[in-house]
């Protein structure tokens, strides 16, 4: 505080220290140079206030900052990252923080940010409005990219070069800006994080644009985004549509005006126009953005520039399913969660979907199921395989079902979770009773036989699933003789494999199902032919072959739907009330 104003009543030092703690109202006493070159008042970009709400949000659950950011190129992002930097650290006594960069340029121009803030804020500081002011300490370093108080609290600036620096000294918060580009992201956080500590005054921020499918800023975005993992760490995602400087006067691309521009949209543009709600001058800016620095590829400016956070990561290899199909899929990036729960009601037992508070949970509902509808389940089972054992990690196989409605295609539900076949197969028998008695659609390889089983037998007091409503591709579902384990389900084997996968790619295609679920639509963009010929996804693909399994249903599930309904009928009829006795004679007219 200044200590040659009159001093503040405590309401008034109350209220002026909360109102430093509203990063807007803090970043109003900042200025910035812009693309001119001309130092302007700071202002929040779109970016910075969607980072702003994530960071509030952690910090007012009581946890550390933990946040990592995929964002489109050149949305401020940097600049925003550092202005909260710079108003939790040089205020506060013996506080230290990181900022590590790609490459120099990038650090300086970082380091820069900071200067600017400095001197910005020491020209007009916080609390005028109280004839008072939250003063910076005395700056006694400010070379060599780094920056010291007399507070003992600092500020370094370094590049990612140097994967040791994470190392040099215990930090407070830490800003990794494109961290998917540093030469070995993995090392530089593993040394960091250790001397961070899990408090709830400390944060950590890693953002960058995306470099491909695979490596460390990618695997960190993925866990952050796994609804059935509780990593710490809040994912941000920033689409180039919300950054207010991607839009361009049509007339700037030689055109007469809208209209005449309209008329030249290609599908892909019209695509992304009804998905983003787009309008013409965000299109013109795409267009004009995709000829002039993307030279002229779709793919390189979905890299620089992602709509959204699954097209942001290109597969590395050879693509099965069309790209194009499944970014025209109806996404719903933010569905309810949570389990399914059986109840005894009397002597019944029900299922029920149980909601979840903090959006977690092994059961995904986008549509709940209806009154005679009909419900298409493929079930993958977990194989007990880990993917990232050679790396030194652990992440094994998913148990993963996914619910299809048979009469409009779209995706209803996904169940996923780690679990031995017994459970799996009870989680399987209450979800095919919550969607109407689907018709399930198991894989049979591997524990598949044994999942079956345990589906068939006696699973609450009504017994196992029913024998018709179980896919097999040889068996009438009117055959009710004891089945042979290997007449039900679909082998995955390398036989079937390839068409099962070709299947799915053609009902993508023909957009003969629509999928809402994120992890499953990037595990299928995931999928690749590998060099050995072998098809599979880059990490896990459960989500793909519960997928797959579905569609495999499709054109089995009619004939059991109608036997099911048959045999229904059937029993109301032998049930229906049959009045005994003479019939009673109509009353003579009088």
């Amino acid at each position: 505080m200044n200590p040659k104003l009159a001093p503040l009543t405590p309401d008034e030092m109350r209220a002026m220290l909360e109102g430093f703690a509203d990063h807007q109202k803090f970043c109003q006493h900042l200025r910035i140079r812009n693309k001119d070159g001309l130092s302007v008042p700071y202002k929040h970009s779109p970016a910075g206030l969607k980072l702003d709400t994530a960071i509030r949000r952690q910090e007012s659950a009581g946890l550390p900052v933990r946040i990592v950011c995929l964002k489109a190129s050149q949305v401020w992002m940097s600049s925003s990252t550092a202005t909260q930097i710079f108003r939790r650290v040089p205020f506060f006594p013996g506080r230290r923080a990181l900022v590590v960069a790609d490459t120099q340029a990038h650090a300086d121009l970082v380091f820069e940010y900071y200067l600017q803030y400095i001197k910005s804020y020491s020209d007009n500081p916080y609390g005028s409005e109280w004839d008072a002011a939250i003063l910076l300490p005395k700056l006694v370093k400010d070379t060599e990219q780094w920056l010291r108080w007399s507070n003992d609290s600092s500020i370094l600036v370094g590049t990612a070069n140097n994967v040791e620096i994470g190392r040099s000294a215990p930090y407070n918060w830490a800003h990794l800006s494109e961290a998917a580009f540093y030469r070995d992201m993995g090392a530089l956080m593993t040394g960091l994080m250790q001397r961070i500590p899990n408090s709830p005054d400390s944060g950590v921020i890693v953002e960058s644009t995306a470099n491909g499918m695979g490596g460390d800023f990618y695997d960190l975005c993925q866990r952050s985004m796994d609804p059935r993992r509780d990593s710490g760490w809040a994912f941000v995602f920033f689409a180039w549509w919300e950054h207010p400087e991607c839009r361009a006067d049509p007339k700037a691309l030689g055109y007469s005006g809208p209209e005449a521009f309209q008329r030249t949209l290609d599908k892909y543009e019209r695509e992304d126009q009804q998905k983003y709600n787009l309008t013409l001058e965000q299109l013109a800016w795409r267009r004009r953005q995709i000829e002039t620095a993307c030279e002229g590829k779709v793919e390189r400016f979905r890299r620089e520039f992602p709509g959204n956070a699954q097209e942001a990561f290109p597969a590395s290899g050879r693509s099965i399913f069309d790209l194009a199909a499944l970014s025209r899929m109806p996404a719903i990036p933010d569905p309810v969660r949570g389990w399914l729960e059986v109840v005894d009601v009397g002597l019944e037992q029900r299922v029920q979907f149980r909601q979840s508070e903090d959006g977690r949970g092994e059961a995904t509902i986008y549509r709940q199921p209806r009154k005679g509808g009909h419900y298409i389940i493929g079930a993958d089972h977990a194989e007990g395989i880990d993917p990232t054992a050679r790396s030194g990690s652990s992440d094994p196989d998913y148990c993963s079902a996914t619910v299809f409605d048979a009469d409009t295609g779209e995706e209803c539900a996904k169940l996923k979770e780690r679990y031995e076949p017994h459970p799996w197969a009870e989680r399987l028998y209450w979800l095919g009773r919550y969607y109407q008695w689907a018709y399930i659609v198991p894989e049979q390889k591997a524990v598949g036989k044994a999942v079956i089983g345990h589906l068939l037998a006696a699973t609450d007091t009504r017994g196992g699933y029913p024998l018709e409503l179980i896919y097999s591709k040889q068996r009438d579902p009117s055959d009710r003789r004891s089945p042979l384990l290997q007449e039900l389900g679909y082998d995955t084997n390398t036989v079937f494999r390839p068409v099962l996968i070709s299947n799915l790619d053609r009902a993508l295609r023909e957009s003969a199902i629509k999928v809402h679920d994120v992890e499953t639509l990037q595990q299928l963009r995931e999928f690749v032919r590998k060099p050995n010929g072998r098809e599979e996804g880059q990490n896990h693909d459960d989500d793909v072959f519960g997928v797959a399994l579905a569609v495999e249903g499709f054109q089995y599930a009619r004939r059991a739907f109608a036997y099911r309904e048959q045999i229904q009928n059937q029993g109301q009829e032998q049930w229906k009330p049959v009045k005994y006795g003479p019939a009673r004679k109509e009353e003579d007219d009088d």
